[in-house]
C-alpha cells in the first residue's frame, strides 16, 4: 500500500466534512433510522423550510453550521481569495450573478 500525499490526506478530510457517513439510531419504538449530516441534505432540507415559509432557529442553525462546514474546507484546501489591501467591504453573489446580493465584511468572513 502506497503512503498518502497531502492531497489525499486533504481530500479524505473535504469527504468527512461535507458527506460523513450516516449515523444509525433506534428511536423508542425500536424502529431504526438514519440521521445524515451531509452538507447537501442539510441545506436542502433547510432550503426546503424556508421555501415553506419556516424561517425558524433550526434552519437557521443548519444554515449556520452548513457555512461553517464549507469555511473549514475552504481552510483546509487553502482556497483564499487574494484580496487587494484597499477593499473596504465584499459584494457575495451567486454565481450566475442574481440580484441576490449581500454586503460581507472582509474582516468577518477571513477570520
Amino acid at each position: 500500500m502506497k503512503p498518502k500525499t497531502t492531497a489525499d490526506v486533504k481530500i479524505e478530510q473535504v469527504i468527512q466534512l461535507l458527506f460523513p457517513p450516516l449515523e444509525l439510531h433506534v428511536d423508542k419504538d425500536g424502529n431504526k433510522f438514519h440521521i445524515d449530516r451531509s452538507i447537501d441534505t442539510n441545506l436542502e432540507a433547510a432550503l426546503t423550510d424556508l421555501e415553506m415559509g419556516h424561517n425558524d432557529a433550526a434552519s437557521q442553525k443548519t444554515i449556520r453550521s452548513t457555512v461553517d462546514q464549507i469555511i473549514k474546507v475552504r481552510k483546509i484546501l487553502e482556497a483564499y481569495q487574494e484580496i487587494d489591501a484597499e477593499v473596504k467591504y465584499f459584494i457575495a453573489e451567486d454565481p450566475e450573478g442574481s440580484i441576490n446580493v449581500e454586503e460581507i465584511q472582509a474582516a468577518e468572513r477571513y477570520n
